[in-house]
């Protein structure tokens, strides 16, 4: 992509339907002015799949067929649908001056460097119904590779093996590097000069350090690193440290100006909590129910009740965690089948720098029953001194997002024994706090048997 982030960032949230009527009216105002913007929305709108496995929920992309007819969105845009769709035919209105942009870059593309090739092609099916691509046509910098489905090696000069998973949007950027607008990548580096090969994406950097990783951008820009081997150095725009990961970790980096990390982690299985990096269930974090600085409720949803019942959602604040496997009255979880939300009430607005929350459950008989281990839920934030009306969406009701949570996705569970009977995630930010709320809302889905939430911080 050739735009502005912020710009950038106006089309992400427009596509995944989350804009408000003055940003798209602001988006429309800066596409009439704007050609490459224009240039960059399409490529978004091109892509005609979802990409769920990127986030785990239903965000999805619109189809457009070609930009000689860019087709009315798809998502169901409520309030601000005939806006959404006038920005589009406005997209339509200037296509003439699209494709002598696009041919000009075309020419200059071709006087770029020769920096890969295209290897081992599956199932591809590309934006572009009439593109012809086989196995060794040569990639340049610059060139912009837009798969819609199947999947496609990149084979880098320096030694670099790329393989893009479609729907996805990537730019060779260097000899050793390229930038993901979204989609998934995975990337083997073997030979010394593949070394550093860098994954750009809209809210992070990835340099490799040794042998493999899968990088991957939902389209709301939320990105995904995932170290398979050897390590890896996250850099975030504006932080000078780089964070370095290492095999089996995994990490989420969500998209705006405040970069806010999530880790998950599989515990040992024990009533210590142990985690790779992650610490135990504390009593000292600052909603302890032992401080009395916080309290903490169910705001939608029902609470097991029937045999084998749910703990008082008081439970999460005790600082720890289940003392066994199966301890459904030291958990906190919903009835069967149904979801449900958590708030914590902080009593004053708080300055908070980590939010961990931990699962646990292993069925007694089943090896394989630990469905109720699993964490999916975002979580929002809210500073005001009233709450706000949670008959709304948090979205509607001015909850600020701080971050999403999948372990599902995160651990690739396809058979029950992939998923870990012990979790725990954790959010912070890169650098400085995560953010300054007094109340917390925890909006899961699926009765997970939770055990802690541990929120530090200080007023």
């Amino acid at each position: 992509m050739k735009s502005d982030d912020k710009h950038m960032e106006l089309i992400r949230r427009y596509l995944s339907g989350g804009a408000t009527h003055e940003e798209v009216v602001q988006l429309e105002a800066l596409m009439r002015n704007d050609a490459q913007l224009r240039a960059d929305f399409l490529a978004y709108a091109r892509v005609d799949a979802a990409l769920p496995r990127v986030i785990g929920g239903d965000a999805t992309l619109v189809a457009v067929e070609s930009e000689k007819a860019p087709a009315p969105l798809k998502k169901t845009w409520t309030r601000w649908v005939p806006t959404a769709v006038a920005a589009v035919l406005l997209i339509g209105a200037v296509v003439t001056g699209l494709f002598s942009e696009k041919t000009g870059r075309q020419n200059k593309n071709q006087e770029a460097a020769i920096v890969a090739e295209f290897g081992e092609l599956k199932n591809c099916r590309w934006v572009k119904s009439d593109s012809q691509i086989a196995v060794g046509d040569e990639i340049r910098i610059g060139q912009r590779i837009e798969l819609s489905s199947g999947s496609a090696e990149v084979l880098f000069h320096t030694g670099a093996r790329l393989t893009i998973v479609g729907p996805a949007i990537i730019e060779p950027r260097s000899k050793n590097g390229g930038f993901l607008t979204l989609g998934e990548v995975h990337l083997e580096t073997e030979t010394p000069e593949s070394k550093g090969f860098t994954i750009e994406t809209p809210s992070s950097t990835f340099v490799d350090i040794s042998t493999a990783f899968t990088a991957s951008v939902a389209p709301d820009g939320l990105s995904r690193l995932e170290v398979t081997e050897g390590e890896v150095d996250v850099l975030l725009d504006g932080v000078k440290k780089p964070k370095r990961l290492k095999q089996g970790e995994t990490l989420f980096v969500e998209p705006g100006e405040r970069k806010i990390i999530t880790l998950i982690e599989p515990g040992d299985g024990t009533a210590d909590f142990r985690f790779p990096t992650i610490e135990p269930p504390s009593a000292e974090d600052y909603a302890d129910q032992s401080s009395g600085n916080a309290t903490i409720h169910v705001a939608d949803g029902v609470l097991r009740t029937q045999a084998a019942a749910s703990g008082p959602a008081s439970v999460l604040l005790d600082g720890k965690g289940q003392p066994q496997q199966g301890a459904p009255r030291q958990s906190a979880f919903f009835e069967t089948g149904g979801n449900g939300n958590f708030l914590v009430v902080l009593g004053k607005a708080i300055s908070i720098t980590k939010i961990n929350s931990y699962s646990w459950h292993q069925h007694d008989l089943v090896k394989e029953h630990r469905e109720r281990a699993l964490q999916i839920f975002t979580l929002y934030g809210y500073a005001g001194e009233e709450l706000p009306d949670l008959s709304l969406s948090p979205e509607k009701s001015g909850w600020t997002r701080i971050a999403r949570v999948n372990s599902e996705q995160f651990f690739n569970v396809n058979e029950r024994l992939d998923r870990p009977a012990q979790q725990a995630s954790s959010i912070t930010a890169d650098e400085g706090d995560v953010g300054k709320y007094r109340y917390l809302l925890w909006v899961t889905k699926r009765n997970t048997f939770y055990g802690e939430f541990d929120v530090f911080g200080a007023p």
